[in-house]
C-alpha cells in the first residue's frame, strides 16, 4: 500500500504539480497592443482561404507587399478568439508557457526540487513577455525548449528523436520569424560540440566516432531546408535582415537595451551573478566539458541581452541546464526534507498566484472596453466620434491604437500600426520614420500633409496641437482623458458638438 501511494505521489504530484503551478501563474489577459491586426489577418485567412500579403488596413503605404512571418500564429489567434474569446487566448498563452517549461525541464532532467526553485524564478523573469498572454514570441520560447529537448534525446543516444526537429522547424517557420534564432542556437550547439570532438581527437588522443556528428549536421541542413516550406520561402530570411542595424530599432522598446539601473536591468545583472556562481560549481564538479555547448550559447545570449532586451527572454531559459547544477548543489541531502521544502515553495507560489495575482477576477472581466481602458489607454467614445464624423482629410493616428482600430472600427483606417516600423518601399519611404518625429513633436504637424490628428494627451504632439488650437489654426472637436481629435480650421466638414 505504501509503495502504491508513493508511486501515485511521484506520478501525479511530483510530475504534474509544478506544471499546474506554472499554468495558474501564467494566466494573463491578452494585452498585446497588436492583438487587433493579428485577429484581422487570421480572420482574412479563414474567410478567403488565403494569406493576406498586402496592406489593406492602414492609410499609409497602401498595398505594401508584406512578409507576414507570423501568419500561422494569426490564424491560431483568430480561431481561438472566435470560438473561446479572450479567456481562450489567456488559457492558450498559459499552456504555451507550460509546454515551454516542460520541454526545458525534460531537456535538463530537472528533479522536483530544481523545478520548485527554478520555475517561480523563471516565471518572474519572463513576466514582461508572458504578461501580455498568447503571441508568437511566446511560442518561439516553446520551440527553443523543443530544440533543447531533441538535443537531450540525441545525447541519450536516441538518434531517431533528433529528426523530429525537422518537422518542428517546418511548423515554426510558419508561426514566427524568430525560428532563425532557433536555427542559430542549433547550429551553435553543433559547432561547439564539433570543436569538443576535435579536441578529444587531436589533443587527448581519444578515438572519436564522427557518426554522431554526421547525424547532427544532417538534421541541421534538413531543418534549414524545411524552413523554406512556407508561403514566402527565402523572403522570410530577407525580412529578418531589416531588423539588423536598423536605425528605427531605437524607437521600438523590445529592440532596445534595458535602461542601466532600471529594475529589468538589475534582474539581468542578478541573473548574471547566479550564472557566475553556477559556473564555479560546474568547474568544481568537473562538468565543464559536458555542458560546454550550453555554457557557450548561454554566455553569448547573455551578452546580447545587454545590447537588446529581446534576447533576454530566451537567454533566461537556455540558462536552465547551467543554473540547474547550482540549484542541485543546494538541495537538502535528505530526500524527504527536499520534497517538503519543494512542496512548500510550489504551494506558496500557487496560492500567491490564486489570491494575490488574482487572475481569475481579471479574466472574468475581460472585454474590449477593459482592454482599451486598462492596457492601451484608448477611448471608444473618440473612435465612435470618428465613425460618425468621417475625416474629410488625411488622418494621423497614434501608433499603439492601430491594432485596436483595425479590429473594432474597420471604417477608421489608422495611419500607423504595429506591423509597420521596419517597412520601407522601393523608393526608400518609411511610414514610421515619417510618423515618429511628428508624434514626438520633433517635426511640425501643421506643415505636414495631415488634416486631422487623433492622439492621446500623453504624447508630445498633443501639446503642439493645443498650441495650434490657441493660435486659431486648428480646432479640437473631441476631447476626453484618453484622446483628443484635432482638425485644421480650413477643412470643410460638418462636425458634431465638441465633446
Amino acid at each position: 500500500m505504501k509503495n502504491w501511494v508513493k508511486q501515485l505521489f511521484t506520478l501525479y504530484f511530483v510530475g504534474l504539480f509544478p506544471l499546474v503551478v506554472v499554468f495558474v501563474a501564467s494566466l494573463y489577459n491578452p494585452a498585446d497592443s497588436d492583438l487587433g491586426w493579428h485577429l484581422r489577418y487570421g480572420q482574412y485567412f479563414f474567410q478567403h482561404h488565403a494569406i493576406l500579403t498586402k496592406n489593406l488596413f492602414s492609410s499609409e503605404m497602401v498595398n505594401y507587399d508584406w512578409v507576414n512571418h507570423s501568419w500561422g500564429t494569426d490564424a491560431i489567434t483568430y480561431f481561438t478568439y472566435h470560438h473561446f474569446g479572450f479567456f481562450g487566448l489567456s488559457v492558450l498563452g498559459a499552456l504555451v508557457v507550460v509546454a515551454t517549461m516542460y520541454f526545458f525541464a525534460k531537456a535538463a532532467k530537472l528533479n522536483f526540487w530544481q523545478q520548485a526553485v527554478l520555475f517561480p524564478i523563471l516565471l518572474f523573469l519572463e513576466e514582461p513577455l508572458t504578461i501580455i498572454s498568447f503571441r508568437s514570441q511566446l511560442m518561439t520560447l516553446g520551440f527553443i525548449g523543443l530544440v533543447y529537448f531533441f538535443i537531450s534525446k540525441f545525447q541519450e543516444k536516441k538518434y531517431k528523436w533528433l529528426f523530429g526537429i525537422i518537422p518542428m522547424f517546418l511548423v515554426w517557420s510558419n508561426l514566427h520569424g524568430e525560428f532563425i534564432l532557433g536555427l542559430g542556437v542549433f547550429a551553435g550547439w553543433i559547432g561547439i560540440y564539433t570543436l569538443r570532438l576535435l579536441y578529444d581527437k587531436y589533443r587527448l588522443r581519444i578515438k572519436t566516432d564522427f557518426h554522431e556528428w554526421r547525424i547532427l549536421v544532417s538534421a541541421f541542413f534538413l531543418s534549414f531546408a524545411a524552413t523554406f516550406v512556407n508561403p514566402f520561402t527565402w523572403r522570410v530570411y530577407l525580412e529578418a535582415t531589416h531588423h539588423f542595424d536598423n536605425p528605427l530599432q531605437k524607437y521600438i522598446v523590445e529592440w532596445t537595451p534595458f535602461d542601466p539601473g532600471s529594475t529589468l536591468w538589475w534582474r539581468l545583472v542578478y541573473w548574471g551573478i547566479l550564472i557566475a556562481i553556477s559556473l564555479i560549481v560546474i568547474a568544481k564538479k568537473r562538468q565543464v566539458k559536458k555542458l560546454l555547448p550550453y555554457i557557450c550559447l548561454m554566455i553569448l545570449l547573455f551578452v546580447f541581452s545587454f545590447w537588446m532586451r529581446r534576447y533576454s527572454w530566451p537567454m533566461f531559459l537556455i540558462s536552465i541546464p547551467v543554473v540547474a547544477v547550482f540549484v542541485k548543489a543546494i538541495e537538502p541531502p535528505n530526500k524527504k526534507i527536499s520534497a517538503i521544502f519543494a512542496t512548500f515553495l510550489l504551494a506558496a507560489y500557487y496560492f500567491y498566484s490564486i489570491f494575490i495575482h488574482n487572475q481569475s477576477v481579471l479574466l472574468r472581466s475581460m472585454s474590449w472596453d477593459f482592454y482599451c481602458n486598462v492596457y492601451i489607454f484608448c477611448s471608444p467614445k473618440s473612435a465612435q466620434y470618428l465613425v460618425e464624423h468621417k475625416p474629410a482629410g488625411k488622418l494621423l493616428t497614434f501608433y499603439n491604437w492601430g491594432g485596436w482600430l483595425i479590429w473594432n472600427y474597420p471604417n477608421i483606417k489608422p495611419s500607423m500600426d504595429g506591423r509597420m516600423p521596419f517597412w520601407k518601399d522601393d523608393h526608400g519611404y518609411s511610414a514610421f520614420a515619417h510618423y515618429y518625429p511628428l508624434e514626438q513633436n520633433m517635426a511640425s504637424v501643421d506643415a505636414s500633409e495631415y488634416d486631422e490628428v487623433y492622439m492621446p494627451p500623453t504624447k508630445p504632439i498633443y501639446k503642439q496641437m493645443l498650441k495650434l488650437v490657441n493660435e486659431g489654426r486648428w480646432k479640437i472637436v473631441f476631447q476626453d482623458m484618453y484622446a483628443g481629435i484635432f482638425v485644421r480650421n480650413d477643412i470643410k466638414q460638418t462636425f458634431g458638438p465638441i465633446r
